[in-house]
């Protein structure tokens, strides 16, 4: 397995990505102070992400989902009267298209210039159970402050995809924890899920939900269950404003806007990776992770947004990641070149 690391480069951005399942490692982006901070979890070689100890416990840091993000359940699905059946990697359902899934793979990869990649892998008729021969392309670019990763797939089959990444943020690295960091959703609309993560169908208020009403900026505070939570979104057609996540010590701001339905928060509460960047041990709540996807087990829910992907349809969809630095609380006492 010959690992590969390509950067994307501008004043404002810096991007380390893998030719191992499209991984991100880092995310350099300008604080207040015009300083570079690294706001995603991962490692510092390629050759930790295929370190056997993290697969144990593997939280598929910065990488590729595929064919299908978040769950199916009891590893099915039904197309035009034919069952599938897959590869089933979590309590009898199938997680992120089984394993090992699209981020497990190498991914062949152009780079055009300096803000512009090209990842394509192509999935074969039965690869963990999914029928039809699939061509997937990714696309990652930056433009000044902006991240988009713009997804494309066709087949030639009947078939069901939902791509997504799975990047970890942690705005300010030097926290333990994303307990001091702020969210905000523009929805307040969720799926209601049974005890193993899987959704019963039915579309929640979040005000009943707990605390967890996003509508306005809240700390998230950590609690014994944390967040793994299908937030949904309606309609949506062109890219749509999702989510903002900040510290305010740093003043550093994701903005998350995709045309997907849905966007999966989940605050890391399983974590627990050792060696990560600097020689961290990453724990529960180290980063939040901030899914823009389809509706998890779509197949069985008639009334989510399809994700079935016919012979001669075109699978696209984006999401923009948006970095913003605002006034900030800390004082960093020295200037520090970037």
């Amino acid at each position: 397995m010959e690992l590969k690391e390509y950067i994307l480069k501008n004043e404002c951005l810096e991007i380390h990505v893998c030719n191992l399942g499209g991984i991100i490692k880092n995310i350099f982006v300008r604080d207040c102070r015009w300083k570079l901070v690294d706001v995603v979890l991962g490692f510092d070689t390629l050759e930790q992400y295929i370190d056997p100890e993290y697969r144990k416990n593997y939280p598929y840091f910065g990488a590729l989902i595929g064919r299908y993000g978040n769950r199916i359940k009891g590893g099915e699905i039904t197309i035009d009267n034919t069952t599938y059946t897959l590869n089933k990697n979590e309590k009898g359902n199938t997680l992120h298209g089984g394993t090992p899934g699209f981020d497990q793979r190498l991914w062949d990869v152009e780079q055009p210039d300096d803000e512009h990649l090209i990842l394509r892998y192509t999935s074969p008729d039965g690869e963990n159970g999914f029928p039809g021969t699939l061509d997937a392309t990714v696309y990652y670019s930056i433009e000044n402050n902006v991240f988009r990763v713009v997804y494309e797939a066709s087949c030639d089959q009947p078939t069901h995809v939902n791509l997504t990444q799975h990047p970890y943020f942690n705005l300010r690295p030097t926290d333990e924890n994303i307990g001091n960091h702020e969210l905000r959703l523009y929805t307040s609309q969720y799926l209601e899920i049974t005890p193993d993560l899987i959704p019963t169908g039915t579309v929640l208020s979040a005000d009943k939900k707990h605390a967890f009403n996003f509508n306005k900026p809240l700390f998230l505070t950590l609690q014994e269950e944390g967040l793994d939570d299908c937030y949904t979104f309606e309609n949506p057609i062109e890219p749509q404003l999702m989510a903002e996540l900040s510290h305010p010590k740093n003043g550093i701001t994701v903005t998350i806007l995709s045309d997907y339905p849905g966007l999966q928060v989940y605050t890391g509460q399983e974590i627990n990776v050792a060696n990560g960047k600097g020689g961290k041990h990453y724990g529960p709540y180290s980063g939040i992770a901030l899914e823009a996807q389809m509706l998890p087990d779509s197949p069985h829910h008639p009334h989510f947004p399809s994700t079935r992907l016919n012979p001669g349809e075109r699978y696209r969809h984006k999401t923009i990641y948006s970095f913003n630095c605002f006034s900030a609380e800390e004082d960093y006492g020295e200037e520090i070149e970037g």
